[in-house]
C-alpha cells in the first residue's frame, strides 16, 4: 500500500522531542550553545546524549534531571514517577497504602507552614484511606 522508506537515526527521533535542530525539527533549539551540559562523571555531552540515545553512566539522568523532565512528562501523560505494575487482587490496598504516605508527607508540611485548615482535611483524608486499607484486609 504505502510503502516509504524514511532513514533517520535514534538522535534524530530524540532531537525531535527535545526541539533541537535535526532535519525533522524545525524550531531552534532551546539549549544555548556557549553552555555545554556535561555530566561530572562519565563526562558525556548532553548533545552526544541527543545524538546517540543513550547515557553514559547512571549519573546522567541527574545531570540532565532539567532537559530530561519535561520531556519524560510530555512522553509519559505528565508522570515522571515509574508507579509499576501491580496485580489488581492486590492492587488496592498497595495504591492506598502509598496515598496514605503520600498524605502523611503533605501533612506534615501543612503542618510546617501552619496552614491548620488544610491539615485537618488531610488528617481527614488519611483516616477514610487508613480505614479502607483495613477493610480490605491489610494492615495500615
Amino acid at each position: 500500500m504505502f510503502n516509504q522508506h524514511f532513514d533517520f537515526s535514534i538522535g534524530d527521533l530524540l532531537g525531535g522531542l527535545f526541539n533541537l535542530n535535526t532535519p525533522f525539527s524545525s524550531q531552534p533549539a532551546q539549549y544555548p550553545q556557549q553552555k555545554v551540559l556535561k555530566c561530572g562523571n562519565c563526562q558525556t555531552t548532553f548533545q552526544q546524549f541527543v545524538h546517540q540515545g543513550k547515557f553514559g553512566c547512571a549519573q546522567c539522568y541527574e545531570a540532565f534531571q532539567d532537559q530530561l523532565t519535561p520531556i519524560l512528562k510530555r512522553l509519559q501523560n505528565g508522570n515522571t514517577v515509574h508507579t509499576g505494575k501491580i496485580p489488581a487482587r492486590i492492587g488496592g490496598t498497595l495504591h492506598l497504602k502509598k496515598e496514605i504516605a503520600e498524605l502523611k508527607a503533605k501533612l506534615q508540611q501543612a503542618i510546617e507552614q501552619e496552614e491548620f485548615e488544610s491539615a485537618a482535611d488531610i488528617r481527614d483524608q488519611i483516616r477514610s484511606f487508613e480505614k479502607k486499607v483495613l477493610s480490605e484486609g491489610g494492615e495500615s
